[in-house]
């Protein structure tokens, strides 16, 4: 009878393992098809972003003829920036920095706080300015707080002169700043929020650099979330994406639990069944052979 009762609860332990690693094998399998869903939807959503993103940085080469190239002299910034303004509707200002001070700002109103901000002399800001100045290269930096509130792009272009022994002289910065909530509509990133996914995204000024978050985001980092890498010139920013309520739902873990109590509640009650079948028909057997004959 010992024997019986051990083997039981031995195949009721089994069992329950046995269906546990089972249902732990289809919500692992589960994670892993929802991740690549994810991924895809990442990716998508990553390539509209850099592609919208591209399409405005024209407008920081285009300003430059702003500038004479001889004399390094500025004639009708505002006309030629409201044109720019009016063709690429995610820009929040464009602006020209002589020697690197901001001098010119379209529009003025709301951009105000930006206005002969030096900045060569911001330390905050310097080494990726020089570091664009001596590379002759575009330099982009954000999404960032703006000095004139909100949170922008900032892509800064360097400008050089022709001096009058023919050679280059830096002039200064061709600046665009991108509205990044506008942005991130032009991306469609309510497709991301409608298929029920969270997302975050943080970028490195330099390969070595810590990905900082975006400034008073929606989100901080999301733990074991999927992350893909969008390339921008210059910069690289991370875009984290999650389910809202985590890969495997909360109601799905419940489910798994109240299936797997159940089942092993069954099938260790079926083992004990067919263990104690057995062994009354072998006692039975036993005491048939043990009766003496008549």
């Amino acid at each position: 009878m010992k024997f019986t009762k051990h083997m039981s609860a031995f195949i009721g332990l089994a069992s329950a393992l046995l269906l546990a690693a089972l249902l732990s094998f289809i919500l692992g399998s589960l994670e892993q098809q929802r991740r690549l869903e994810a991924r895809e939807v990442a990716q998508g959503f990553a390539l509209r972003l850099l592609e919208r993103f591209n399409e405005t940085l024209g407008a920081v080469y285009l300003l430059s003829s702003s500038v004479d190239k001889y004399s390094g002299e500025v004639s009708h910034f505002d006309e030629h920036a409201a044109d720019l303004a009016r063709d690429f509707p995610l820009l929040r200002a464009l602006e020209l920095a002589p020697a690197g001070v901001i001098r010119h700002i379209y529009p003025m109103r709301g951009n105000e706080q930006a206005l002969d901000h030096d900045l060569l002399a911001d330390k905050s800001r310097n080494h990726a300015v020089h570091l664009s100045i001596s590379n002759r290269k575009m330099a982009i930096a954000g999404p960032l707080e703006l000095r004139q509130g909100g949170i922008g792009v900032v892509a800064r272009y360097p400008l050089f002169k022709v001096a009058a022994d023919g050679r280059s002289q830096f002039w200064g910065l061709s600046i665009a700043v991108i509205d990044f909530p506008l942005l991130l509509r032009a991306a469609s990133d309510s497709e991301l929020e409608r298929l029920g996914y969270k997302y975050q995204i943080c970028w490195q000024a330099t390969a070595d650099s810590p990905c900082q978050l975006l400034p008073g985001g929606r989100e901080g980092s999301i733990d074991n979330a999927v992350t893909t890498k969008v390339g921008i010139a210059q910069t690289n920013w991370h875009l984290q994406v999650r389910p809202e309520h985590g890969w495997i739902k909360p109601i799905e873990y419940a489910f798994a639990f109240i299936f797997w109590l159940i089942g092993s509640l069954i099938m260790a009650w079926g083992a004990n069944r067919l263990i104690r079948g057995q062994a009354n028909a072998q006692a039975a057997s036993l005491a048939g052979l043990s009766s003496p004959a008549t």
